[in-house]
């Protein structure tokens, strides 16, 4: 007992020596366990040129169980989504829903002539038409839903043309810190007011017959009216996987392809970004009309390319069915399990248009900054570009993302958000990591990974059964992101061996 107490006296003086003691920015907790994997992390060799914090606190207590720079600025990666979705849940609820709204100016003369334009009008919904996430939402699905309204107005022909209101948000679909190699994937699909299928697509290629011979382009699904492919995809090797980028800017209908698709490969799926998710549902509208004998004279079009034509619309509309999302709980969840950049991107724009008028990021942002300095958050070294995280210019702090974390585990919305965040062992970006482990169905965490960045935020249980919250990120460190990752769960690990406050 006595040389037990010894020694943890002797090693919190060599912490102290090393400037990692108990100083509010640097605070390092007691437990050993938790201790060895934080002086291990900072004698390792890979984190010599890094840039990394920590932030560990017990829910209910004041001071952090750990804390190693929690005031350094560091690029969160996806764990930044945990920001505008926990700000959603606050301000809006659980139950929260999008309208996408079919409405229509003019008149239904006798003959089921519908004199005038047809609109659908957005809102932001992220889910709008995503098979990805339920087959009830799947865009065939929407297309029926519409043209069964309106059938039962008795409709049976359209004089004039389709358009879709995209203009709750604006124009802007990628944020402008984004990365030209990104944008063009369906990672880097970006935010619109009429979001469909998470305004992505897959092209479909079949490799050619050796290594380094070009690969085909065999179809996309859906088939994306206009676009056109410059194809420079080439076939790699064997079980290589899919190393293919597509290039291309919003409202652009050239894409370039680039990179290589595995030897072999007859029907090798990769995703891209919708040119023009407004425009491509008024199309398929317009068609899927057309197929149930609907007969639409006019074109379709977003209100955005209506403004260049100079086709006149209307704001004086009436009202012929409505679209609903599921509730804010599973956006949210679909959000941050499978870190839907698109989805973070729309919500951001929503709080700018529900909270200040504006379906813009600034105003988005704005919104979420003031929000939380309400809350008595200071939001010095914070700075956002986007909600998603897929900015490597975002900057924020591993406290300030803890202490959200804290703030939403004493709220009402705290179940909401914890079911989102990827269980260790089970889901999402941890599924394979913690098993065997005391974290194994117990730690949630929000993953966050963009070029030598790699960072985990979420929740866990502590050995005393209590709730913790954590946040941990690295920049700039050396050596493969599967061994960072490695290093990352031995400590989260830690983190749930920890005795708690009750038992130090």
């Amino acid at each position: 007992m006595l040389k037990s107490l010894y020694q943890g006296v002797i090693y919190f003086f060599i912490l102290v020596c090393l400037n990692i003691g108990v100083k509010a920015q640097n605070y390092v907790s007691s437990s050993n366990a938790l201790n060895r994997q934080i002086q291990s992390l900072r004698d390792d060799p890979e984190m010599k040129n890094a840039s990394w914090g920590l932030w560990i606190k017990e829910v209910n207590t004041e001071q952090p169980l750990a804390s190693v720079n929690e005031n350094l600025s560091v690029v969160p990666a996806s764990t930044q989504k945990i920001i505008p979705t926990a700000t959603a849940l606050l301000m809006f609820g659980k139950d929260f829903k999008y309208q996408t709204f079919l409405e229509y100016s003019g008149e239904v003369d006798r003959k089921g002539v519908l004199r005038g334009n047809l609109y659908i009008k957005g809102s932001g919904d992220p889910t709008f038409g995503s098979a990805a996430m339920s087959d009830s939402l799947a865009l065939p699905k929407v297309l029926a839903f519409f043209t069964d309204a309106l059938k039962e107005m008795g409709i049976k022909s359209i004089s004039g043309h389709i358009i879709a209101d995209e203009t709750v948000f604006d124009d802007e679909m990628v944020p402008r810190k984004w990365l030209w190699e990104d944008i063009g994937n369906y990672f880097g699909a970006g935010s619109s007011g009429l979001t469909l299928n998470e305004n992505e697509y897959t092209v479909f290629f079949e490799a050619g017959p050796s290594e380094g011979s070009p690969a085909k382009v065999m179809r996309t699904e859906p088939v994306v009216p206009q676009m056109r492919f410059v194809n420079q995809v080439t076939t790699g090797p064997r079980s290589s996987g899919d190393q293919v980028y597509i290039f291309g800017a919003p409202f652009q209908d050239e894409r370039i392809l680039t990179g290589t698709v595995p030897l072999g490969s007859r029907d090798f799926p990769v995703r891209g970004s919708l040119p023009d998710p407004p425009l491509f549902f008024a199309h398929a509208l317009k068609d899927h009309l057309a197929g149930n004998r609907i007969e639409v004279k006019g074109k379709p079009f977003s209100m955005r390319t209506a403004k260049i034509s100079n086709i006149a619309t209307s704001n004086d509309r009436k009202l012929i069915a409505v679209w609903n999302s599921p509730p804010l709980s599973e956006i949210v969840e679909r959000t941050n399990m499978i870190s839907v950049n698109t989805y973070a991107e729309n919500l951001v724009k929503t709080i700018g248009y529900q909270i200040n008028g504006e379906g813009t990021l600034e105003a988005g942002l704005e919104a979420v900054k003031e929000f939380w300095e309400e809350k008595g958050l200071e939001w010095n070294g914070i700075k956002l570009h986007d909600g998603s995280g897929l900015s490597p210019s975002n900057r924020l702090t591993v406290k300030h993302l803890g202490q959200i974390l804290a703030f939403v585990a004493e709220s009402s919305e705290f179940e909401p958000l914890h079911k989102s965040l990827p269980k260790a062992g089970y889901s999402g970006s941890i599924a394979r990591q913690f098993r065997g482990t005391p974290s194994e169905g117990v730690l949630r965490a929000k993953s966050g990974f963009l070029s030598n960045v790699r960072a985990y935020a979420g929740y866990t249980s502590l050995a005393n059964g209590n709730t913790a919250v954590f946040a941990f990120i690295i920049n700039d460190y050396h050596g493969s992101p599967a061994s960072m990752r490695n290093k990352m769960v031995l400590l989260m690990d830690a983190i749930t061996r920890h005795p708690g406050t009750a038992n130090q």
